[in-house]
């Protein structure tokens, strides 16, 4: 049975994500998102996209 959560939880976690800037749950379908350096990130919202991309990398 624990079997079974771990599965879903590892299945949950290749089609969402969390929001960096908010913390939300989202669908990395339809998400927003940006790559900075080699990484994928994905947002909620326009807003939380573009506070993103105003904040130097690093």
């Amino acid at each position: 049975m624990w079997n079974f959560f771990r599965r879903k939880r590892q299945q949950d976690s290749e089609k969402t994500a969390v929001d960096p800037i908010c913390g939300m749950t989202v669908e990395k379908a339809t998400a927003l998102k940006s790559e900075r350096d080699g990484q994928t990130y994905y947002f909620c919202s326009q807003t939380w996209l573009h506070t993103f991309k105003s904040q130097p990398a690093g």
